[in-house]
């Protein structure tokens, strides 16, 4: 499998996704949201050529749920996407 282009921390705040790295910080309701903020975000970053394709890696932040739900199904949280900048 392929490495990604971008290792992300996801975390939802009650209200939204959050995404957050290296200064990049992207945000939406659900899935389709979050994704067309990361590529706003991406786009804006300046580090990625017009119409390059980033592998954007989430990773959950498994400090934000209570301890006794952390162990159940740890991975489901975890995403991987591809954005087109």
């Amino acid at each position: 499998m392929k490495r990604a282009d971008l290792d992300t921390v996801l975390t939802h705040d009650g209200r939204e996704w959050v995404v957050r790295a290296d200064g990049i910080e992207a945000r939406g309701t659900d899935w389709g949201e979050l994704d067309e903020s990361l590529r706003r975000a991406l786009a804006g970053s300046g580090r990625y050529a017009p119409g390059s394709r980033v592998r954007v890696f989430m990773g959950f932040d498994f400090e934000t749920l209570p301890r006794w739900l952390r162990q159940y199904h740890y991975h489901y949280f975890n995403r991987w996407v591809e954005i087109r900048v």
